[in-house]
């Protein structure tokens, strides 16, 4: 029996370490999982934001295709007085 009562904690202590071993991995696991989740979002903001960017330098670019070629449409001067040329109305019809 004393022998017994000297050595109860060390089933306890057992015990106690399987279950902080268990803690550890459980936690360590979440933390991992919580971590590649909010690593996958943060790349799909990235791409999505850089789409948006994309898209608006194509509808920079067509306006400043836009703007030059109603330039050029306006700096020729017209031939006569009544209507403009052909080469300045097409200018102005490919907008």
């Amino acid at each position: 029996m004393i022998g017994f009562v000297l050595r109860w904690w060390k089933p306890f202590a057992v015990v106690v370490i399987c279950a902080g071993l268990w803690l550890h991995g459980y936690t360590t696991a979440v933390y991992r999982c919580e971590t590649r989740h909010k690593l996958a979002a943060a790349k799909a903001a990235t791409a999505q934001a850089q789409a948006i960017t994309e898209l608006a330098a194509a509808e920079q670019r067509a306006r400043l295709l836009a703007n030059e070629l109603e330039d050029a449409a306006r700096a020729e001067p017209p031939a006569t007085s009544a209507c403009l040329p052909r080469s300045r109305v097409l200018r102005l019809n490919s907008r």
